[in-house]
């Protein structure tokens, strides 16, 4: 009983966010009824209509995105000049091109892996994207080490050949891991492991962090297509944030 009454209540609540939502096209007169009558009412509508409930959720869901991304959109405004500026920056695409593509991703996240093919196919067929990689290690510590190793790759020139493999696997990042991707791409791993205590490339994987902060930056992949923000990887919506960029 005490189950029922807690999922009545959420129902109760639900309803009240949609009908907020949906007042405008679907107006719902007040009417005077206990408690209990309401909660029977409650029950006999998601009986006989249960796809109400279905309704309130996504209405819920979209609010709840659309007051995410307006914060975003508003943060990437105020501080999109310190994205440039810090140093934890890595190149792709075209150096020259006339639209940059900023992606800040966190190795161990299943969507940047997936994401990361298409990505390279839709930047080399464009020709003219400049990309800026920053690792945003939000997924624990094995992320956090990935990022670490991954920006101590630089130092041996060979950034950009981790990444492509630490991307591509499917296994978590262990410092196993580490070390067979630190041989296939012909890297020194035991000075690569030394490089990953240096303090420097613990400071620039902390001021990604702070970077990420500051734009409101808290899931990955996020793209800032010329400064306009978009959450997970859809080819469409940044072909067309790409073409509005240029005409701009």
């Amino acid at each position: 009983m005490r189950f029922l009454n807690i999922a009545l209540i959420l129902v109760a609540g639900l309803l009240g966010a949609l009908i907020g939502v949906v007042a405008a096209s679907r107006p719902v007169p007040t009417v005077d009824i206990s408690d209990q009558q309401f909660a029977e009412r409650v029950r006999e509508t998601l009986v006989s209509e249960p796809e109400i409930l279905r309704e309130a959720f996504y209405a819920l869901e979209q609010q709840q995105r659309d007051t995410e991304m307006s914060a975003l959109r508003d943060a990437v405004a105020r501080n999109y000049h310190l994205v440039e500026a810090a140093p934890a920056a890595f190149i792709a695409g075209n150096p020259d091109g006339d639209v940059t593509i900023v992606e800040f991703f966190d190795y161990e996240c299943g969507y940047c892996r997936r994401a990361q093919e298409p990505f390279r196919e839709l930047i080399e067929s464009d020709g003219n994207i400049r990309v800026i990689y920053y690792e945003l290690p939000i997924l624990g510590e094995t992320s956090y080490r990935a990022a670490v190793a991954a920006i101590a790759a630089e130092r041996q020139g060979l950034y950009h050949e981790f990444h492509d493999l630490a991307v591509a696997t499917s296994e978590r990042l262990t410092d196993e891991v580490i070390t067979a991707i630190a041989v296939e791409i012909g890297a020194d791993a035991e000075q690569l492991f030394a490089d990953m205590s240096d303090p420097e490339i613990i400071q620039r994987i902390n001021g990604n962090l702070q970077l990420g902060a500051a734009l409101m930056v808290d899931s990955t992949p996020t793209y800032l297509i010329a400064g306009e923000p978009a959450l997970g990887f859809n080819a469409e919506v940044i072909q067309e944030l790409v073409a509005a960029a240029r005409e701009r």
